[in-house]
């Protein structure tokens, strides 16, 4: 009996080395990871909270794919969890906030945002915070005379009101499919006392069939507000009718769309081709008969 209690002592203390281990083992193995939030809104909209993961291989920070940040709007609880965002190939990912904190986004001058990574099984728990002022830009353009002229108006949000805010820099562009274009001689403004930004529009630019362009003012990655994009539609363009010859026939076409002379002369030219060597053989074969034929007996 004593050996049996003893022999069962010795396997529970192994097991307990071993569980021991394992989390030793697991917990060495895992990787610090870094995660950075981002602001950014449009149009103020409800705005789009921006995760990026990366963690550090070799001296360099590379992007982590499919970890899961979960994301708190005011404070880490259950009242204020926003969602669950997966990162992507490039490591980010973005959430916009639910609408169910509309009401508290609208009467808030400043706030925060958590995002947290937890039983993770390559990486460390980690939690990161981002405090953000509220702010917009009034955007407004006006042509007089042949003049064009962009007029950006920044203000924060304080004590319930909208109060102007100096010395911002700001960028006047045009929204464009792949980056913006720069839509006047400097590249950035900085805003006056009133909080506002004027630049003459000068472009010569295509637009869609009606000649309209989106015209923007954004504050990128600023330390207090975010990102912040104010955009109005203006036809400031160059009218330029949409192009449809990539769905009929020509050389830029899909396969099944190749132009008709393209398939008919080259098929003309190796029946050609290929026409002459079956009468050239048909010849030869003659010839070789016509010799058997006159043979001399």
């Amino acid at each position: 009996m004593r050996l049996i209690n003893y022999s069962t002592g010795l396997i529970a203390i192994a097991l307990c080395l071993l569980a021991f281990l394992v989390q030793a083992q697991d917990k060495a193995e895992k990787s610090t990871i870094k995660i950075d939030l981002a602001y950014y809104q449009l149009n103020n909209n409800l705005p789009v909270v921006k995760v990026s993961a990366k963690t550090k291989k070799e001296k360099r920070f590379m992007p982590v794919e499919g970890v899961e940040i979960n994301l708190f709007f005011g404070s880490e609880s259950s009242s204020g969890f926003m969602g669950r965002v997966e990162t992507n190939s490039h490591g980010v990912g973005s959430l916009s906030l639910p609408v169910r904190f509309k009401n508290q986004f609208d009467s808030s001058s400043s706030f925060k945002f958590i995002g947290t990574l937890t039983q993770n099984n390559s990486f460390d728990d980690k939690s990161t915070e981002l405090e953000v002022s509220k702010a917009k830009i009034e955007l407004t353009l006006d042509e007089a005379d042949s003049v064009r002229k962009i007029h950006a108006k920044v203000l924060t949000y304080q004590l319930g009101d909208w109060v102007p805010q100096p010395e911002i820099e700001i960028k006047l562009v045009v929204r464009r499919l792949l980056s913006d274009l720069q839509a006047t001689e400097e590249e950035t403004f900085t805003t006056d006392k009133n909080g506002e930004a004027s630049a003459d529009f000068s472009l010569n630019i295509p637009g869609d069939a009606q000649g309209n362009i989106i015209v923007a003012a954004k504050i990128d990655d600023n330390e207090t507000y975010g990102s912040l994009v104010s955009t109005k539609t203006a036809k400031w363009g160059t009218p330029v009718a949409p192009d449809n010859s990539f769905a009929k026939r020509t050389l830029w076409a899909t396969r099944d769309k190749t132009p008709l002379w393209l398939l008919i002369f080259p098929n003309l030219i190796i029946i050609s081709v290929w026409g002459i060597i079956f009468y050239l053989i048909s010849l030869i074969s003659r010839i070789i008969k016509l010799g058997k034929t006159n043979e001399p007996v």
